[in-house]
């Protein structure tokens, strides 16, 4: 009964030792992504907030209701911590130090634990209950640091898999998914292609589709061809190339177009290729009135 009883603590300190060897390791990974991580999250909270202040106006507008507020500040409060505690456990007080407090907790508590025998004139009973609660604590503080343990896999997990590229919003020159032309207008449109990702574009190709019906004005600053019409049938493609579009900016590209004669809403296709990011979809929509 001794012997078994030595050898379970035995073993938890064996395991206690592997493991903060472990998290020292762990750190060794999660420090390489802890500066990429650190500025993308001090961006992602910026976005939140104007996200939850945008939200607010919109409440706002329509009539302010205190439970929406409140519903609306929890969800970004929660999703802000979201945020502060992945940088946590990538840094070497969550990766390292709170797992090793729980591991060397636990072997302090079973290296007393194996030498409660050698402690004079210490009554049966009370020795059997320290026994017990010893590899009760033991056994508790290990379970934990290794549940730390396995929270700061799982970030640097997320960290790696989560490569930060390039988005991009598409709007007209007035922010809007859609505007007006009248019959056989003639006008310079504004498309507005920006950067809402967490990384530089580059090399990006943007193609828009225009119904054949819309008449293009060749200028050098863009190319005017017919589309594939296995994807886009009837319709005209503009084609701009953008170098490099830094992350939060915006790029404009003026179109001149000649509005057709049929009153009707049209939908324009834009179809943008970027090196890292690969192939994203969007949709703008123009309206010919009187």
């Amino acid at each position: 009964m001794i012997e078994s009883i030595f050898q379970t603590f035995f073993l938890l300190a064996t395991f206690d030792t592997i493991l903060i060897s472990v998290s020292i390791a762990n750190y060794a990974i999660s420090a390489s992504y802890l500066g990429r991580e650190t500025r993308l999250t001090r961006a992602r909270m910026r976005k939140r907030k104007q996200k939850l202040d945008t939200r607010i106006k919109e409440l706002q507008a329509k009539g302010l209701l205190i439970g929406d507020l409140k519903r609306e500040t929890k969800q970004a409060e929660d999703d802000i911590k979201s945020l502060s505690n992945r940088l946590f456990f990538l840094s070497w007080t969550g990766a390292v130090l709170l797992p090793f407090l729980c591991f060397i907790g636990s072997f302090l508590i079973a290296v007393f634990g194996m030498n409660t025998g050698i402690i004079p004139n210490l009554p049966a009973n009370f020795q059997d209950d320290f026994i017990r609660n010893s590899v009760i604590s033991s056994s508790a503080c290990l379970g934990l640091g290794f549940l730390f343990l396995l929270v700061v896999v799982g970030v640097i997990d997320s960290a790696a898999r989560r490569i930060p590229v390039p988005e991009f919003g598409v709007t007209f020159g007035n922010y809007e998914s859609k505007i007006e032309l009248k019959c056989n207008e003639k006008k310079s449109i504004m498309l507005n292609v920006e950067n809402v990702g967490e990384d530089v574009a580059e090399d990006a190709q943007v193609f828009v589709e225009f119904p054949n019906v819309f008449q293009i004005e060749k200028q050098s600053f863009y190319n005017v061809h017919p589309a594939d019409f296995r994807y886009f049938p009837d319709c005209i493609e503009v084609e701009h190339t953008i170098d490099l579009v830094h992350v939060g900016v915006s790029i404009r590209m003026p179109i001149f177009v000649t509005a057709p004669n049929l009153k009707k809403t049209y939908e324009i296709s834009i179809i943008i290729r970027e090196r890292k990011s690969g192939v994203s979809k969007h949709r703008l929509e123009i309206e010919v009135v009187d």
